[in-house]
């Protein structure tokens, strides 16, 4: 048996040992030579060498495109089925480009490896590719206006929104020129949140606040919540660099019942169009347990309230508020109708207006920002004006009862 083994391995081992060699030389040949085909989807674009003027559509901060491309491979079949999606992107030379429309050839100098176990540049042949059209544009930096839309969500429980403030802001933003105009024309949105506000916040604004006006709360919006998406950068976000963002708030109403504290005028209004049938010296107001007369003045005695309006406002009108009662013959209406009335309101307005932006101190507004603020102030105002009702000690709406009676006009209400 061993000098079996002995002339097979030893005998003429030369000559055996140069055939080993040589086959395992002829096996890499073969092997390297033969070649594969893989196709690669969703590689990465990188570029580099972007002038300091252009940009291209669809560039990422991060010097990727947004778009991938699917590429074709072929060359040595051990390197082709080693390579797996993830392993290899393109990098352009932007320099290269020919015209904006830069039409791209990909070939295997524009291939890098992210194996480090693959030689991309010497066993890749072919690189096959759909079109790849890279557009460049002009890199322009402009002011993109924000829309800021009304909160969603609800604030803590015993307030309710009333405004926001500033509704318009800007943020400049750099990128292709055809985006960007399409940005301009359509605005960015921001929308807040104000189920993120705690109860906390708000009464320790209040307690900040000086004197009895402090139901009318600001929540200045914390930076964090400063932020735009971009579209044209994957809806990336970024913060807003207004500087007019500094004053960005919710405006809060802290919700409880004020009493008016004071006899509230009630009189008559007589229509023309009934004058023949009812008029002052026909009917007038008769005294009750409610009402009585002073100086000459009919005065609705019952202690009353409002809700869902501020201190300020309440301060400011209640000397202008009465009660009136509409006449109208017994065949027109038995029970006559009725309103709250405030005299002269513009000036009450103004009046209104002039306060909170003296309490405010905002400075630096422009004349524009400034006209908008009044604008908004005064539509804080009207919508009080909309709310305002009179309620009972019992919260209960105010509701009144006018009816003739001979030659008086009897008033009761449901504080009876």
């Amino acid at each position: 048996m061993e000098p079996l083994i002995s002339r097979l391995f030893f005998q003429n081992w030369q000559r055996k040992a140069i055939a080993l060699v040589v086959s395992i030389v002829v096996w890499i040949f073969v092997n390297q030579s033969i070649t594969d085909i893989k196709t690669i989807p969703n590689v990465p674009v990188r570029v580099v060498n972007l002038p300091t003027d252009k940009t291209i559509i669809g560039l990422q901060p991060n010097g990727y495109l947004r778009g991938r491309v699917t590429l074709t491979l072929s060359g040595s079949r051990n390197t082709i089925q080693e390579l797996e999606q993830g392993d290899l992107e393109i990098l352009l030379d932007v320099s290269m480009a020919d015209n904006d429309d830069w039409v791209v050839q990909i070939t295997k100098k524009n291939l890098v490896s992210l194996n480090p176990t693959l030689d991309l540049r010497h066993h890749v042949h072919f690189v096959k590719h759909p079109e790849f059209v890279v557009k460049l544009s002009q890199l322009i930096t402009e002011k993109v206006p924000i829309l800021v839309k009304k909160p969603l969500g609800k604030p803590p429980e015993g307030y309710e929104f009333l405004n926001i403030w500033p509704e318009r802001l800007t943020h400049t933003l750099s990128g292709p020129k055809e985006e960007i105009q399409n940005l301009k024309i359509r605005g960015l949105k921001l929308t807040l949140d104000m189920s993120n506000i705690s109860k906390k916040e708000l009464e320790a604004q209040k307690q900040s606040k000086k004197g009895g006006h402090d139901d009318e709360i600001s929540f200045f919006i914390p930076e964090k919540w400063k932020q735009v998406n971009i579209p044209f950068r994957q809806n990336t976000t970024q913060n807003i660099n207004d500087p007019e963002a500094k004053h960005l708030r919710i405006d809060l109403l802290r919700k409880r019942v004020l009493p008016i504290g004071k006899e509230i005028p009630i009189v008559i209004y007589y229509p023309a169009k009934y004058s023949a049938k009812i008029n002052p010296n026909t009917h007038s107001l008769a005294e009750t347990d409610e009402i009585y007369t002073k100086n000459e003045i009919s005065l609705f005695t019952p202690p009353l309230f409002v809700r869902n309006v501020s201190r300020l406002f309440l301060d400011i009108v209640r000397e202008n508020i009465e009660i009136v009662i509409i006449a109208a013959p017994k065949s027109e209406r038995e029970l006559l109708q009725w309103s709250i009335e405030v005299i002269d309101p513009r000036e009450m307005e103004d009046t209104y207006v002039a306060f909170v932006i003296v309490e405010q101190k905002e400075s630096g507004l422009t004349t524009s920002d400034a006209r908008k603020r009044e604008e908004l102030l005064r539509k804080r105002f009207q919508e009080y004006m909309q709310k305002l009702s009179l309620y009972t000690e019992n919260d209960e709406r105010l509701n009144i009862t006018g009816i003739l009676e001979g030659d008086k006009i009897v008033v009761r209400s449901n504080l009876q």
